[in-house]
């Protein structure tokens, strides 16, 4: 096989036939589990991209591998390693699991052949064919002109100015387009390299067209037969190329698919998606689409000629066989709506479009079986896929830049670009950022890709809340997940606060392995103070200590105790009289000659006095040390009140003390984060909240979330919450601020469809698709009773769930563990076991 390029220049690409291409990398749309709204926005992104094309057009949809390193090159990204060794560890153990799982994801590109004009017409074919004996004669080449290449980088140039801006057309490097043309050569071998990345290796590997080298094409495999046999006649059962690389003897056998019908009465939109939903096949395919577009006022009288030869037809057959004239018949009534069709919208196109599959694999046998599953998955949709047994040869060079064959235009659909559109082709599921913390893994794609997590720079970047919110049921992993984003943001640099209500203390024993984590025992066992006097910087400490004494008094901050609160803990007050903590502030009150302030003080002695209020008051306790890496708030024996305490004025009237306390000190730990994670805009500070109606049933602790929401990006600060429920989450507006939302296993139906309203941004009363609702209760995580009639979630499926990252992009996902080994151990719920 001679190559069809005899030059590379920037995204420029020369062929024999004396035409260049141009080639853009293009950027795929989110798509996946998105509202119909959403969906008619990307059909029509689509049609625009149609529309402002002419002529031939080669668009392609490339399955590339991901290279483990490429992976941990972007968790390392901006971290220093030397500083963050259990960082540098997680990364490394990354490295080594991720060695054994096939990640990969799809690429996209349009290939655009220039026309020649005026002189170039014939110039251009001349010199390809000099190319072409030069090469027979051994001679060496001569690269195109340098005039001629600024007529062409302008044309490529005026052709992207053109596109769409949405799909971030990027010229192709020489690298990319090699590595092409390569991948072509060797599908299912599994040896691309990943795609060339400007300045990594693989860039310069692929430097120059030498790289492509001249494998041996051989229809029907022929050299598999032994000489002389007839087997090789009988091509119905050898649909295949057999692609031979000279040098290394491996053999790639391939087989290609071409779309041959569609359903019936239409393709439906949405739902009938019929290129976008092509990973859902389950098989390692590569899609081709040639097109051909013309404008509309060519098409439109093209067709009026068609039409008026159908009338004559009809009139000289009036009388004759009924069949005859009733198929005539229909084909003027059909070519008239067409024109119809096209007739409405001035801006509309024709397009012929020519959809090629391809599939590879080391054998015959397994290309054709991956061949026929690739046929069986769309026949079930009512679309065929037809594999020519003459022309395999042929579709393969169709699939790569260069002149279209006669096959192509055999088997061509034609339609209006606005139903071509519907095939919606390039789209995507990937979810994440550029670079953090490898969270999961994405399972809509068809292999999996990688979903990471930058907690710190998603906000920034893509001005929105630094909130993540996690929901699911008890055992769905939730808790997990929340330990794997937190403990992440650690090692890379952050400092964390918690609230842990766990009776075992998950989060202490999580967090076991971070030097200097301070676990806080918010009880009578206490042995740490988080009195806000005695932590913070008088004037802070003095707001905060207010806020806290406020709600636990249930005292209206313009009442006379309000009044006196706000007096005796203003800056100047509390420096003047040495009020450095709760305890001296009771004693003060005591002091007092105002009898308001002495009944205030006998108020708060109420909790001071007893056991459960150590934490808070109790100065004979070293206070937290703000600095720590880590601060667990330890609360499993504080009380909460219930619904009716909280909305029945008669019932919270006599609501038990050590509920009042709770439900105070909740909204005082919620202060203390957000104080802590706010004070340095330098530094990361991480929230997380389990259990997250323990903050929000109290206005105050609502409060206190709504302003993390609103201001942390500007302080470097992100929440993590979690529940059963996203009501839990709080209001309206702190539901819809939290950007990252992950929802993992929930059997019940009704807390499902919230969910899932919730993920997809659908009004409270929206219908949730059942497909949808079906795979998240019953195939997400499924419980399943094993060999000794234990039931218990596969260790193949545990962590599954559906995450809208911080672009706002729907996926289903599988939440990874850490892979060290000790860290594994100590996130899980039950030590020892995945949640």
């Amino acid at each position: 096989m001679r190559s069809q390029i005899t030059a590379l220049h920037r995204n420029l690409l020369w062929t024999r036939s004396g035409t260049c291409w141009a080639l853009w990398r293009l950027t795929p749309l989110p798509y996946g589990y998105r509202t119909d709204d959403k969906k008619a926005e990307v059909r029509a992104a689509h049609t625009a991209l149609l529309r402002v094309l002419r002529g031939e057009a080669l668009l392609l949809g490339i399955g590339a591998t991901t290279d483990p390193v490429t992976v941990v090159e972007r968790m390392i990204r901006g971290i220093e390693l030397e500083q963050r060794p259990q960082w540098a560890q997680e990364c490394e153990a990354t490295l080594d699991a991720l060695e054994d799982v096939e990640l990969g994801s799809r690429t996209f590109w349009l290939c655009v052949p220039l026309r020649n004009p005026g002189a170039s017409k014939l110039s251009e074919p001349w010199r390809a064919s000099m190319t072409g004996l030069r090469d027979s004669l051994g001679m060496a080449r001569s690269g195109p002109p340098q005039r001629q290449i600024a007529v062409r980088v302008a044309q490529a140039e005026q052709i992207r100015s053109a596109l769409p801006p949405v799909f971030r057309p990027r010229p192709a490097t020489v690298a990319e387009m090699i590595w092409l043309h390569l991948h072509a050569q060797q599908r299912g071998l599994q040896l691309d390299l990943p795609v060339p990345v400007p300045g990594q290796a693989e860039e310069a590997l692929l430097g120059s067209p030498a790289s492509i080298g001249e494998p041996v094409i051989d229809p029907a495999g022929q050299t598999d037969l032994p000489r002389g046999s007839l087997a090789g006649l009988n091509l119905l059962s050898r649909r295949y190329v057999k692609i031979i690389n000279t040098d290394s003897g491996q053999a790639s056998y391939q087989t290609s698919l071409v779309l041959t019908g569609t359903p019936s009465g239409g393709v439906a939109f949405p739902g009938g998606e019929w290129l976008g939903n092509v990973d859902a096949c389950g098989e390692d395919v590569d899609w081709a689409l040639r097109l051909n577009v013309r404008a509309r006022d060519e098409v439109t009288q093209r067709n009026i000629k068609a039409h008026r030869n159908l009338v004559d037809q009809l009139y000289q057959r009036d009388g004759s066989a009924g069949g005859v004239s009733s198929e005539l018949s229909l084909a003027a009534e059909e070519l008239s709506a067409y024109r119809e069709l096209l007739a409405a919208d001035a801006l509309e196109v024709e397009v012929e479009a020519t959809a090629i599959f391809t599939v590879g694999a080391p054998t015959a046998e397994a290309c054709q079986a991956s061949a026929r599953r690739v046929a069986d998955y769309y026949a079930d949709a009512q679309f065929r896929l037809s594999a020519d047994a003459t022309g395999q040869e042929a579709l393969w060079w169709a699939a790569l830049p260069g002149p279209a064959p006669r096959l192509v235009h055999e088997v061509s659909q034609i339609a209006p670009a606005f139903h071509l559109a519907a095939a919606v082709p390039l789209v995507t599921t990937e979810l994440g950022d550029d670079q953090g913390s490898l969270f999961a893994l994405g399972l809509s794609n068809g292999v999996p890709t990688p979903v990471l997590v930058d907690l710190a720079g998603s906000g920034a970047k893509l001005d929105v809340a630094m909130a993540v919110g996690i929901v699911g049921e008890l055992g769905s992993g939730k808790s997990v997940a929340e330990k794997k984003l937190a403990l992440d943001a650690v090692d890379r640099g952050a400092e964390l606060t918690v609230i842990d209500r766990t009776a075992v203390g998950e989060w202490g024993t999580a967090v076991a392995s971070v030097p200097g984590a301070v676990v806080v025992d918010v009880a009578e066992r206490a042995e740490h103070s988080f009195d806000p006097l005695r932590i913070f910087p008088a004037a802070s400490g003095a707001r905060v200590a207010q806020s806290f004494l406020t709600a636990l008094l249930s005292i209206a901050p313009t009442s006379r105790e309000g009044v006196l609160l706000n007096e005796v803990l203003g800056p100047r007050y509390v420096a003047k009289h040495s009020i450095t903590s709760l305890g001296s502030l009771v004693r003060h009150l005591e002091q007092s000659e105002r009898e308001e302030a002495r009944e205030l003080a006998r108020t708060m002695h109420v909790y001071s006095n007893k056991d459960f209020g150590r934490a808070v008051f109790d100065e004979t306790l070293p206070p937290i040390r703000l600095d720590a890496p880590i601060v667990v708030f330890w609360t499993h024996l504080l009380e909460l009140p219930d619904e009716d305490e909280l909305n029945v004025q008669h019932r919270f009237d006599q609501m038990k003390l050590e509920r009042r306390f709770g439900r105070a000190v909740y909204a005082l730990i919620a202060s203390i984060a957000r104080e802590r994670c706010f004070s340095n805009p330098r530094k990361l500070g991480v929230f997380v909240v389990d259990e997250a109606h323990s903050v929000t049933c109290s206005p105050e602790g609502r409060s206190e979330l709504l302003a993390f929401l609103r201001d942390g990006r500007k302080h470097l600060a992100a929440l993590i919450l979690g529940s059963h429920d996203d009501a839990d989450f709080g209001d309206e507006i702190i539901r819809g601020l939290i950007a990252f939302r992950v929802i993992m296993r929930h059997r019940d139906r009704r807390l499902a469809a919230r969910a899932l309203r919730w993920m997809l941004g659908l009004e409270p009363d929206a219908v949730v698709d059942e497909r949808l609702l079906v795979e998240l209760t019953e195939n997400t995580s499924p419980v399943e009773t094993d060999e000794d009639g234990q039931a218990r979630v596969p260790l193949e499926r545990r962590g599954e769930c559906y995450i809208r990252d911080f672009r706002a992009r729907v996926g289903r996902a599988k939440v990874l563990l850490p892979q060290v080994s000790h860290r594994a151990v100590a996130v899980q719920t039950t030590p020892g076991q995945a949640a």
